[in-house]
């Protein structure tokens, strides 16, 4: 999930909210794969389909669980592969 929640945390679908054609280019996957994914994410509360379109936005759950999954990333997960994280 890391890379669909980089693409999610881009600025610009904060404004305009994002599509599932705006994903397969970002992630290079198919519709069908997107579809799911947007599922997932709708069912956990992550993102918010805009009625009458094809727009989601990410709810404010989703904001926090963007911003907490990018922190640890830069914070545990690459300094552990790095091996440079202290026990």
């Amino acid at each position: 999930m890391p890379r669909n929640v980089a693409a999610l945390s881009r600025g610009e679908f904060f404004i305009s909210g994002f599509r599932n054609n705006d994903l397969q280019r970002r992630l290079g996957l198919n519709g069908r794969q997107v579809s799911a994914i947007l599922k997932r994410l709708r069912t956990h509360g992550i993102v918010k389909k805009v009625s009458c379109t094809y727009k989601y936005y990410l709810t404010s759950l989703g904001k926090r669980v963007v911003a907490t999954t990018q922190k640890l990333k830069e914070m545990a997960i690459i300094p552990l592969l790095r091996g440079q994280l202290a026990a």
